[in-house]
Parts: C-alpha cells; structure tokens; sequence
C-alpha cells in the first residue's frame, strides 16, 4: 500500500523486513519479465485483403479501427487478442 513501513507491515505479519523486501524484487521482476510489447502501427493499407467469405469476428473500435479475427485464428490467439482490447 503507499507510505506504508516495510517495517510496520513485517512487525504485524511476524515476518521478518528482508522477506519482504524479496518479495518485492520478485514481483518487480515478474511484472517486467511479462509486460506488454510495443505495438507498431502503420497507416499504410494492407496490401491484400482477406476474402469477405472467410467466417470472422471484426471488432470496431472509437476511431473507427477494425480488428478482425478470422475463424481460423487458434484459441489463444483469439482469446489474448479480445483480453488485449477490454
């Protein structure tokens, strides 16, 4: 929580400050082992356009950007993708 003691938070819990100090680095260190990666945006047109028959989710967003998902994009992909835009 900010401002809160490392040394008021371990006296409470009955841990020892270093234990907490380690978590911290730890965390810190996961958080920045799976951040995000940069997404490059062109404004250039696709040079092909897929199919319109091709079974697809397109997702509008503000801006009036489309994103589209074709059917056969595997699970995960699809699912990272729709987490990715919430």
């Amino acid at each position: 929580m900010p401002g809160a003691v490392v040394t008021d938070v371990a006296r409470r819990a009955d841990i020892c400050t270093s234990l907490i100090y380690k978590w911290r680095r730890e965390q810190r260190k996961a958080e920045r082992a799976s951040g995000f990666v940069p997404a490059v945006v062109v404004d250039e047109p696709a040079a092909v356009s897929p199919p319109a028959s091709v079974p697809a989710i397109t997702v509008e967003l503000a801006g009036g950007v489309q994103v589209r998902i074709e059917a056969t994009a595997s699970a995960a992909l699809v699912t990272a993708t729709l987490r990715a835009l919430r």
